[in-house]
């Protein structure tokens, strides 16, 4: 099993063997505001596959992902995410790294969104704020009824604030602890359920404001669509793993019940966990042909 492993890993890069790395990233910036892609909205249709993501999946819907959610490449989502919405090319780097083991070929270079569905692995997890969890069946699309409790912690607010995002973020860990006797929560839940909270504050803001107009938010999670048409424009600022990992700091610092976590958090654990996650440093650069040596990865 092991060398099957090894091997898979050693081959996952050739379909990228003759990329351009340094022509792909600079390819890598946030499209101009009259890209049409911004307005060409679709929901996914009968035959398209969707991730448990909300940004990914916008994505898709906008077009700067294929919008079938099929066949999507390490560089797509390099590019994709940066035109899209200004996520740095080291975190797209490293989630597709987690995407391509997530597919049933690693080697073929490519995954469909729905394999990102797999339960802890590589994005899934219990405690999400807007889907259930694996315990209770449909892990991995929109849940109104859990969207409702996370909304309700904005109530009266346009914006979001960190005390508040990290108390609605919070409530889905108490809840799973409470409710599901298979709750999984520890270390590497907690870094990506905050990072999951980082993520659509900084995509909805940016890493200097860290506080998101509700409209936005309920735009990205309940059409899965980029709000556009509500005034949002992709930050000016790149969203890295330095900038999600700042963020997730500030989550945990404001959490009255951290103590209760007994997690101990810097600023470069939410890299170190996805990279960790993809097998280290030399998997990473395997899986995405050195594309990894090229950016500032913190751990690597």
């Amino acid at each position: 099993m092991k060398s099957t492993v090894s091997l898979l890993l050693a081959t996952a890069g050739l379909a990228y063997a003759q990329l351009d790395i340094p022509a792909l990233l600079a390819q890598a910036v946030p499209a101009l505001p009259t890209d049409p892609r911004f307005r060409d909205y679709r929901p996914p249709g009968k035959n398209d596959v969707r991730s448990p993501c909300p940004g990914l999946n916008s994505l898709a819907n906008h077009g700067f992902l294929n919008r079938n959610g099929k066949n999507i490449t390490v560089p797509q989502l390099i590019v994709g995410g940066a035109q899209g919405i200004n996520i740095g090319p080291d975190f797209m780097a490293v989630v597709g790294a987690a995407g391509l083991l997530s597919s049933p070929n690693p080697a073929g270079g490519s995954f469909d969104l729905n394999n990102l569905d797999r339960h802890n692995f590589p994005i899934e997890h219990d405690v999400s704020i807007s889907r259930q969890d694996h315990y209770f069946g449909n892990w991995y699309d929109f849940n109104q009824r859990v969207w409702t409790g996370t909304l309700s912690y904005f109530k009266g607010l346009t914006r979001t604030t960190t005390p508040t995002a990290s108390k609605a973020r919070y409530a889905r860990v108490q809840y799973c602890e409470t409710n599901n006797p298979e709750c999984t929560y520890g270390p590497r839940q907690f870094l990506f359920s905050s990072g999951e909270t980082g993520l659509y504050v900084q995509i909805l803001s940016s890493p200097l404001v860290n506080s998101a107009p509700i409209s936005y938010v309920r735009s990205l999670f309940e059409k899965q669509k980029l709000p556009f048409d509500l005034g949002w424009r992709p930050s000016a600022v790149p969203i890295t793993f330095a900038t999600l990992g700042e963020y997730v700091v500030e989550l945990f610092a404001v959490n009255p019940d951290r103590a209760a976590e007994g997690i101990d958090v810097v600023q470069d654990s939410y890299a170190a966990t996805f990279v960790d996650l993809v097998g280290g440093a030399s998997a990473l650069r395997n899986l995405t042909n050195g594309i990894s040596d090229y950016l500032d990865i913190p751990g690597l």
